[in-house]
């Protein structure tokens, strides 16, 4: 309605003055005036027809008596009809009456005079002495009952004419007409008195105000209205000058400003140069300061690549003493320690740069943290602090998420308490925040007993660099980046992290508990953690430390075990005279004190299972050994606990099932005892390793090889940082070979890096190395590389000791020969042909594919690939199809997903290329066996 109403507003102008004049002043006198019209009208209307309606009463009236003669006389004397009438004429002496008749209830005519043409009469009403008007041609008819009473009367009706009530309505209509026209002048005048005395003025004024600009102030403004108006003019006239004064005095003030502005402006352009100079410089200290991580990354980790290779290697020796064995583990753990510490000065580097990327995977998250507590016990034994780890009931066993970037902050957080309590205890705890499908937030807490920190220096917490004071800082050391780096992951796993004062707790309470949260995937449906069962073990136990106490009972309870708990040294020795000295008991007792004497007074009343609790280092073996007791190390493990109650060794074996022999590895390292490190766990594995201390050395090796027509390495472990040539350019030269030599199969080249950001492995994927592995290098990372790139390579099997068919040597999984012919109907000459003419297209298809890679031009490389893994479903060629069908579903994704290739896609892409080189290599040499050996 509002809209309605400014739309009509707009088209009648009703926001001009002349406008609302209309509205309010015309508008309303003509309504008024039509109103008053109609009224005037209909009032004349309804006097004029009541002054008929009298005179035809009257007339019927004064001729009452005579048509009652008459009407006798016609009757008695019929011959008298004339003149009577005669004697009716005389009615025509009254005004306006056009006839008259003698009439009856049925319509005869007795007696009518007046015109004659049309003697047809209305019908009437009977039931009352008088009627009328009756509008009949124009006129009006009345009629007046001349027997009253009787029921066949007959009636005297006379027709009056309309015509003066018509011309008396006219004359009305026009007078009003003339009234209202002399009224609509007078105020059409006075309208025009009224636009010239104030609206002229207005709209003069108004176009006064619209032709003034900037160059017009000055101008003089004529004034000639009068009264309020001209009082208007003049102050609008005042104010103009003013205006035009003030204009003048600010175009002089904005010269100066300008003038101010370019002094200004030439004085910014010579510092803007000088902070361009500072900012290359800074951006070239900042490429410095990256060069500089990658290479310190690399001098860092080369040294603790050999160190940490050569403690696997001893610790994989037979002949070991279990003090031995406990020494290596302790430097195993102080390297892993050390290399923490580097990790997160390079880490600093990372997300300084902006680079830190977390991965995805899944893993045990109890593990998780029981290596992390475990890898900084010996920290913890040195200061005899008690660690224990309550693991709620309802967190999944398996998450997916960093786990190493997870186990990087719990390090963090658990050093720093440990760094900081004098004595005491350290309880780590993990409850579920929120679980939601598909994901779970899980909230994890550090406290310690240790000093805490003052209300100051909580508020540099978590900034880099900073520790609780100067003081601390001299006594503990430390980079002080733990916590900023941990606040950065925490973060970027989707959490918080805090700290919180023990006192605020309970005012008793010392040190401090710092916490974080953070949202890990699961599946959708996650496995907890399952519970053996032990009805029939009986388990009595000492603990001085209470939260390990409440964690065993708590463990003892879930696996159904009978638990007895005693409080002291005294109620130990009381109940082990009673106590079952069969298999099925287990006596735990806390190692404190004069160990050696409270297992001498044990053994003397107790000849049962025994398990003593106690940190690694301070669990003596011998001593052990001499008084058959069994280690249980602190922090308390639900893995180990199990493999105690279960009798199970402490020490397991690595799992053995991987067979390298027949491959052949080139190192490549300028390192020395990195490639003795390397040499011996592929030795392990009975892998056949050449080593050489440079780039140019790698590539003598490989073109030397080539000359001599002796097979190709099966792989390369390729350093990144060398001198002279470093390990990209080595592999740059290496492809180079390979494409002058045009034998479509490409070395799996693996890089052996330490660099410190996160782009690094997509820069190496890119100058054509195959995978990376970060140094220092485990026994499962060679396993897994080797697996992986070295997989259905028919040259790694075991070399047989007895004389085989070429054919029957050919690993079934590269070449099918017997498939391939049950495929060609049993026809062996058909399947020749067949596997020939698909070893012929190989070299046009792998250079159609690497053209449209290139090319990026994945919808025709999708069609070239389905042509491909449609040719081996006619010959047995299970690798090559599986890895052909795999590659032609990977680039089908772009398409159904309707996404663009970025550079991670493009990366995939080549990986899954040369993967598929080295299937198609490998078939055409087992086909070049087989179609040799049917030739021959």
């Amino acid at each position: 309605m509002s809209n309605f109403n400014k739309t009509l507003s707009k088209r009648l102008r009703l926001n001009h003055a002349y406008g609302q004049l209309i509205a309010l002043i015309l508008v309303p006198i003509a309504i008024l005036t039509s109103v008053g019209t109609l009224w005037v009208l209909s009032e004349t209307t309804n006097a004029a027809k009541q002054q008929q309606r009298s005179d035809a009463s009257a007339i019927l009236a004064r001729y009452h008596q005579t048509a009652i003669d008459l009407l006798r006389l016609v009757q008695e004397r019929p011959d008298q009809y004339d003149r009577a009438q005669n004697i009716l004429q005389k009615m025509f002496d009254e005004k306006n009456l056009q006839r008259a008749v003698l009439i009856d209830n049925k319509g005869q005519t007795y007696l009518s005079v007046g015109y004659q043409n049309n003697r047809f009469w209305p019908s009437f009403p009977n039931n009352s002495n008088f009627f009328g008007p009756i509008k009949h041609n124009h006129n009006s008819i009345y009629g007046s009952k001349l027997d009253i009473g009787n029921p066949n009367s007959v009636w005297l009706m006379i027709e009056l004419d309309n015509q003066p009530l018509e011309l008396a309505r006219y004359k009305i209509l026009l007078s009003l007409v003339v009234t209202g026209l002399i009224t609509l002048l007078i105020l059409l005048f006075c309208l025009n008195v009224f636009s010239r005395r104030w609206l002229a003025p207005l709209y003069e004024i108004r176009m006064q105000m619209q032709r003034l600009n900037a160059d017009t102030l000055d101008q003089h403004i004529v004034v000639n209205s009068t009264g309020e108006l001209r009082l208007l003019q003049r102050d609008i006239a005042n104010v103009v000058k003013r205006l035009h004064f003030s204009f003048l005095e600010l175009k002089e003030h904005t010269e100066q400003t300008e003038e101010d502005l370019r002094r200004t402006l030439d004085t910014l352009e010579v510092q803007n140069i000088t902070y361009r100079q500072a900012r290359d410089q800074a951006i070239s200290s900042n490429q410095s300061k990256s060069v500089f991580l990658a290479n310190i990354s690399h001098e860092l980790r080369t040294p603790l690549n050999s160190i940490d290779g050569f403690i696997h290697l001893l610790l994989r020796q037979q002949n070991l003493s279990n003090e031995q064995n406990l020494y290596l583990q302790t430097i195993r753990k102080s390297s892993a320690h050390l290399l923490a510490l580097i990790n997160d000065v390079l880490d600093f580097s990372k997300i300084d740069a902006g680079k830190l990327e977390l991965e995805t995977a899944p893993f045990d998250l109890e593990e998780a943290i029981f290596d992390v507590m475990d890898m900084l016990s010996p920290l913890a034994a040195q200061k005899h602090i008690n660690m224990a780890f309550y693991y709620a009931e309802n967190i999944p066993q398996h998450v997916i998420g960093d786990a190493l970037r997870f186990k990087q902050i719990l390090t963090n957080l658990i050093s720093n308490a440990i760094k900081f309590t004098p004595d005491g205890e350290i309880i780590v705890r993990v409850r579920m925040e929120d679980d939601d499908i598909g994901q779970c937030l899980l909230h994890f807490s550090v406290q310690d007993s240790g000093i805490g920190l003052s209300g100051t220096d909580r508020k540099r917490l978590f900034e880099s660099f900073s520790q609780g004071d100067a003081s601390v800082t001299r006594q503990f050391g430390g980079t002080g980046l733990g916590l900023a780096i941990s606040k950065q992951l925490v973060h970027l796993m989707h959490g918080q992290i805090g700290f919180e004062d023990n006192q605020d707790r309970a005012p008793t309470d010392k040190g401090s508990t710092f916490w974080f949260t953070a949202l890990f995937k699961v599946e959708e449906e996650h496995d907890f953690v399952e519970h053996p069962h032990f009805d029939h073990l009986q388990v009595v136990s000492y603990l001085a430390h209470p939260a390990t106490a409440s964690v065993l009972r708590s463990y003892l309870e879930n696996y159904h075990v009978s638990h007895i708990e005693t409080q002291s040294i005294l109620d130990l020795f009381s109940r082990l005279n009673h106590l079952n000295q069969q298999e099925s008991t287990w006596l735990i007792v806390d190692h404190s004190g004069d160990t050696e004497a409270l297992l001498k007074e044990i053994r003397q009343r107790y000849s049962g299972n025994l398990a003593v609790y106690g940190y690694q280092m301070s669990l003596e073996p011998n001593m052990l050994n001499e008084y058959r007791a069994r280690p249980l190390y602190q922090p308390l493990s639900r893995r180990e606990l199990v493999q105690l109650l279960g009798n199970q060794p402490i020490f397991e074996q690595e799992p053995e099932d991987f067979n390298g022999q027949g491959l052949h590895i080139l190192a490549v390292d300028d390192h020395l005892p990195n490639l003795i490190v390397l040499e011996a766990l592929l030795g392990e594995l009975n892998v056949a390793t050449t080593k050489a201390l440079s780039g140019q050395k790698a590539i003598d090796i490989i073109q030397e090889r080539i000359e001599q027509n002796l097979p190709p390495f099966d792989l390369v472990f390729m350093d990144i940082q060398m001198p002279v040539m470093s390990g990209i350019d080595t592999t740059r030269a290496i492809r180079s070979l390979e494409s002058t030599l045009d034998t479509g199969m490409q070395l799996p080249i693996i890089a052996l890096t330490a660099h410190a950001l996160a782009d690094e492995k997509q820069k190496l994927l890119k100058v054509g190395m195959n995978d990376y592995v970060t140094k220092p290098i485990q026994m499962e990372q060679i396993i897994q590389i080797l697996t992986h790139w070295t997989k259905n390579n028919f040259i790694a099997q075991p070399i047989a000791t007895e004389q085989k068919h070429p054919i029957e040597s050919i690993d079934p999984q590269i070449l099918n020969w017997q498939q391939s012919v049950q495929l060609a109907a049993n026809k062996e000459d058909l399947a020749q042909d067949l596997l020939r003419m698909l070893v012929d297209s190989f070299e046009g298809e792998l250079t159609e594919m690497q053209q449209l890679i290139e090319l990026e031009d994945f919808p025709q490389l999708e069609h070239v690939l389905h042509r491909l893994y449609g040719a081996t479903r006619y010959v047995g060629t299970p690798t090559l199809q599986r890895v052909a069908g795999e590659f032609e579903q990977f680039v089908s994704t772009l398409r159904k997903e309707r996404r663009k290739a970025d550079e991670i896609f493009i990366n995939e892409t080549n990986h899954r290329f040369n993967e598929l080189n080295f299937a198609i290599e490998q078939v055409r040499q087992a086909a070049n066996l087989v179609l040799y050996a049917n030739e021959n």
